[in-house]
């Protein structure tokens, strides 16, 4: 639920339209059986695609951030005896019948299967309407729900000079926004999730073709002799943008962010990386010598 500066494509599943939801890789992900945390990545930014139907139609629905992955299909299935014997606590449980209409409070078997109706998932719950999902893909949903909550910032150029730049006078560059990890949580039921972006890399395009990798950067300090500082985040202009469209050069900065997440119960896969981008105008002018 804490969160820091650093910021239903219904489609037909027999007969009940189902709302994907997508987290790729929590499938094949492994459970910490000692009860500690697992460490994880997104797999490609795709959720888990999970709707629960009844007897009479869908109870519930989720979709995530992602665009494909697993699909679960769930239901509340009836339990007609709490065991199978005294030697196998295993309840039994009606599937021949097909999901019923749960009622608060009662107990069900809640089961879901995967796209090729393999069970992936059971579990023996009381049904509150407050979750109808029963605790299904809680993991999945606290995962999605910290990646909406987590606000990747907008890159902040400055330059030196501050103002116009001068032909074959090195421009110095660097972002404002402070180049450090930002996280967001968020819990579903028991489960939590957290969800950290850190910046990698800033990427300066220029119309000259130039391009230019950098960190963050460093902030030129007006109060330090130009030979007492460094920098090799800079760039030369070789002409003035004085015939350019509307007399400026146009600078444009992407800055790429690594995303990964940590749960209380599964680990994924990488994500890949998020990209924030602008664009700022620079006015490129020509010292003028002076002759007597």
């Amino acid at each position: 639920m804490h969160s820091r500066r650093y910021r239903w494509c219904a489609r037909k599943w027999h007969g009940v339209v189902a709302v994907v939801v997508v987290l790729s890789g929590l499938l094949a992900s492994t459970v910490d059986q000692a009860g500690g945390q697992a460490l994880g990545r997104i797999a490609n930014g795709t959720p888990e695609a999970i709707v629960v139907v009844t007897r009479d139609g869908t109870l519930g629905s989720w979709r995530s951030s992602g665009s494909s992955g697993a699909r679960w299909r769930c239901g509340y299935y009836a339990v007609v005896a709490p065991q199978m014997s005294v030697l196998d606590p295993t309840p039994v449980v009606d599937w021949a019948s097909g999901p019923v209409n749960p009622v608060r409070g009662e107990f069900y078997m809640l089961g879901c299967t995967d796209a090729t109706g393999t069970r992936v998932h059971t579990r023996y719950v009381a049904f509150d309407p407050r979750d109808p999902f029963g605790g299904a893909g809680a993991t999945a949903r606290a995962v999605d729900e910290a990646r909406r909550r987590l606000e990747i910032p907008e890159p902040i150029p400055l330059v030196n000079p501050p103002t116009s730049q001068l032909v074959g006078l090195p421009m110095w560059m660097w972002l404002e926004e402070p180049w450090e990890r930002i996280w967001a949580t968020a819990s579903i039921g028991d489960a939590w999730a957290r969800v950290d972006a850190w910046p990698e890399t800033s990427l300066w395009e220029f119309e000259d073709g130039t391009r230019l990798w950098c960190d963050q950067g460093v902030a030129y300090d007006m109060w330090r002799q130009p030979w007492e500082q460094w920098s090799g985040c800079t760039h030369t202009f070789t002409r003035s943008s004085m015939w350019s469209s509307g007399g400026v050069e146009w600078v444009r900065v992407t800055v790429t962010w690594g995303v990964e997440w940590t749960s209380s119960e599964l680990g994924g896969e990488p994500l890949g990386t998020v990209t924030r981008k602008t664009e700022f105008p620079v006015r490129v002018v020509e010292a003028q010598a002076l002759v007597r």
